[in-house]
């Protein structure tokens, strides 16, 4: 006899899985309407259909089908870069894409086999237990797939003010705060006993809400912040077609079309020069092996004395001795058009920017020859211009919590996102993938520029909230004023602490929660 062994449930099933992906689907910025509390359909339709399934079998299929349509649906563009990038053919892109979205879903399917395992033990510490698992898995999925794309905080940080606790306990753990709320307010009422727990549920919602509520009414949004912490940056969005932008004799339009972008935008500046930046690969060619080319770069950014950061691939001249390692570059020239600094990219896209080697087979040597040849880089130190301490992040590094937080401690003092989300077109990825970034603000206390080639290029705030954005594929610049701070948070001195004593806490409930729970079968 369990808690829910009188409900009669097999008829909701069903129910259960059509929230469930709509809670996916409609939680995530999306091509209709996205309401960010939604997600939380998700972690509810799963705990219901573990509870309600007849085998650990039956639990694993019931997890994963409606997380793998929910998936599927939100990330439906997903084999836009694998196909455009990798140059796979559509066939074995969108099989790619499936997969991701199968792996994701697999994670989630193990949840609801856990908590099909645990439907007999009482309701506070199934709850409990929920929440650990939930964030356990999420933090699971993100270091073994690679593509941490679904957390529950990527959706709710579009109203910033849910995911204000991430600045103590990490997105992952507002994520699995989050799924304690649903749980003791759910539980309970799903099987009418323990009311108790729903006020507890309650007031966890309410001072949650109230808590971010409160920093974000007491932290205003500035537009253009105006203290002796501030600076000005000025993004410039080539917008250059991605089927032209490799082409060698376009080599040429490419670095007049920048210039030009930059030095009109330049003209209204009678003042301090504003930190300029460039997006991922906006120099389509090796900056250290075209010297024709970069003496024009390095000519401009003398003669108006400014600071510019630019992405465009790299390479190190020791490689040239040997077997040529080709990064992803962003590098950063001072007033006098000299490299002070630059960066390589750390975590590459699979199937975009290198092959998995789990797929180095002869036989799909065919299929897979379009895809990128880069190598992870492996300095993070900050890059320095005047007060600012750059931690660089290239494209989806900005969705890792352990990169932001790596760059943090070595020093930064700013966070900088450059990207190219052209290879998505005109689909939800783009927005989903800055509100994504939006989270290591909150996680960090860092302010955030984001350079992007096609949008969306914005400045995030500390609290996570969009200060300034641009338009979605559009050739031009945005101004923008920004912050460096330099205190750390309570999440980025203790994540790691905090990620040991919440596994170890799951653990050990796992080995020694109560198995059985007698249930007064007069009750309802």
């Amino acid at each position: 006899m369990t808690y829910f062994s009188k409900l009669k449930i097999r008829p909701s099933i069903l129910l259960a899985q059509i929230l469930g992906i709509l809670g996916i689907w409609l939680g995530f910025p999306n091509d209709f309407l996205a309401c960010p509390p939604l997600i939380l359909l998700w972690p509810l339709a799963l705990i219901y259909l573990g509870i309600s399934a007849k085998s650990n079998a039956n639990a694993a299929l019931l997890g994963f089908v409606p997380s793998f349509i929910g998936s599927s649906l939100a990330l439906y563009w997903l084999h836009l870069p694998i196909q455009n990038v990798g140059g796979l053919p559509f066939i074995a892109a969108l099989s790619c894409a499936l997969a991701v979205s199968a792996c994701l879903a697999i994670s989630q399917s193990l949840f609801t086999v856990i908590i099909f395992g645990l439907r007999k033990i009482p309701l506070a510490y199934l709850a409990f237990f929920a929440a650990l698992t939930w964030a356990n898995l999420e933090l699971a999925t993100a270091i073994i797939s690679g593509f941490p794309w679904l957390p529950v905080s990527g959706a709710l940080v579009v109203w910033p003010k849910l995911v204000q606790l991430a600045e103590f306990v990490g997105s992952i753990g507002v994520a699995g705060l989050w799924v304690l709320i649903c749980s003791l307010l759910f539980l309970p009422a799903l099987c009418k006993r323990d009311r108790y727990l729903q006020f507890i549920g309650l007031a966890l919602l309410i001072g949650t809400v109230v808590f971010g509520q409160i920093r974000l009414q007491n932290n205003p949004t500035v537009n253009l912040p105006n203290d002796e912490h501030s600076f000005d940056v000025l993004f410039v969005e080539g917008n250059v077609d991605q089927n032209q932008k490799w082409v060698p004799s376009l080599q040429q339009q490419t670095i007049d079309h920048y210039l030009d972008l930059s030095a009109k935008a330049l003209a209204n500046f009678t003042g301090k020069k504003p930190l300029i930046v460039w997006p991922e690969t906006a120099m389509p060619f090796f900056f250290e092996l075209k010297p024709t080319y970069a003496a024009q770069i390095r000519s401009w950014v003398k003669e108006n004395q400014v600071h510019l950061l630019f992405g465009a691939p790299g390479t190190d001249p020791q490689s040239l001795r040997g077997e040529r390692q080709v990064y992803n570059r962003a590098t950063l020239l001072d007033e006098s058009g000299q490299t002070i600094g630059h960066y390589d990219k750390e975590h590459l896209v699979p199937f975009g920017e290198y092959t998995p080697s789990f797929l180095n087979f002869s036989f799909l040597e065919p299929l897979l020859q379009g895809v990128g040849v880069y190598s992870p880089g492996e300095k993070q130190t900050p890059l320095k211009c005047n007060n600012l301490a750059l931690g660089m992040l290239i494209c989806y590094e900005g969705i890792f919590p352990w990169l932001a937080q790596e760059r943090v401690t070595a020093g930064a003092n700013v966070l900088v996102d450059i990207s190219n989300d052209a290879w998505f077109l005109q689909t939800p990825a783009s927005s989903q993938h800055l509100y994504l970034t939006a989270l290591r603000a909150i996680e960090q206390k860092r302010w955030i520029l984001r350079g992007t080639n096609s949008g969306i290029s914005a400045v995030i705030d500390d609290f996570g909230r969009i200060v300034q954005k641009g338009p979605l594929f559009h050739a031009g610049t945005l101004y923008a004023r920004a912050k460096f701070q330099d205190e750390r948070t309570f999440f980025n001195q203790t994540s790691s602490l905090q990620t040991t004593i919440f596994l170890a806490i799951w653990l050990i409930l796992g080995l020694f929660l109560p198995r059985k729970k007698r249930v007064d079968r007069t009750k309802p």
